[in-house]
């Protein structure tokens, strides 16, 4: 019996992912387009990141993270005699930062980058404590607390290896959740017309956005220049948050999972 070689099964396995782009390119519409008039709302927070091994700031460089950890002791009833004896070399102070739309809602899982801003040589490990994340409005949208992953649990996460420039700066996937939405300021545009310009200048991809949102939506998408869709919709807010909701979730790479039956609005 003949013996396939190595590189003929891995022949047959590019063959396999390039005929099923389901398995290489999910292009979801929202990744694909922005709303004319919408704006994305940047948040920020300042917190504690915990149960470092040895990493963390230095009480004597670093005050203010002695200070909030003192703070937040005091908020726990929990009082010291000798408070400027606290140690913090197991803690570090942090800046989290994460960006949110209109489409997000109330209990949405959202991610969040962690930053130190003392002196901590490494976050790997720690736990992000909670944390109120502000607009520039100072209103509070946002909690975040959760666990830093290590760099060997980025690896898996990422498929790449870590670099150690990125000691201070980590990642927490679903690290916060979302408490007040900004669909509010959603709701002022909306008089019936939206417009959705393509991130790309791809003439075919923006007829295949207009076409899958045709299908579910008999003719209110129209291409009205190079990059920009005209969506037609009634003036009903609350119907058209559904519509959009549902429009930025559809997949166009997979138009064979469309039903038939098209939606009436």
């Amino acid at each position: 019996m003949k013996i396939i070689p190595k590189f003929k099964y891995i022949i047959i396995i590019l063959y396999i992912l390039l005929n099923n782009k389901s398995l290489i390119s999910a292009k979801k519409i929202y990744n694909l387009i922005n709303i004319v008039g919408i704006q994305d709302t940047q948040l920020i927070g300042y917190g504690l990141v915990v149960g470092l091994n040895g990493t963390g700031d230095t009480t004597a460089q670093i005050p203010f993270t002695y200070q909030s950890l003192n703070n937040m002791l005091i908020k726990f009833g929990i009082y010291t005699k000798n408070s400027q004896n606290i140690q913090t070399k197991n803690t570090a102070a942090v800046i989290v930062t994460t960006t949110i739309s209109p489409l997000n809602y109330i209990g949405q899982k959202i991610d969040i980058t962690v930053s130190s801003i003392g002196n901590a040589s490494n976050l790997n490990g720690g736990t992000l404590i909670m944390t109120p994340l502000m607009g520039i409005d100072k209103k509070t949208y946002a909690i975040a607390q959760g666990n830093i992953p290590t760099d060997l649990q980025e690896k898996r996460m990422y498929f790449k290896k870590s670099s150690k420039d990125l000691l201070n700066r980590k990642k927490i996937i679903h690290g916060a959740i979302i408490k007040k939405s900004t669909s509010n300021k959603f709701d002022k545009y909306h008089r019936g017309i939206i417009i959705l310009k393509s991130i790309r200048n791809n003439w075919s991809l923006l007829k295949n956005i207009r076409d899958t949102i045709n299908m579910y939506y008999y003719n209110i998408a129209t291409i009205i220049d190079f990059n920009t869709i005209q969506l037609n919709v009634p003036k009903n807010k609350i119907l058209q948050n559904k519509i959009l909701f549902h429009i930025f979730n559809i997949d166009i790479t997979s138009k064979k999972n469309i039903h038939k039956k098209k939606y009436n609005i």
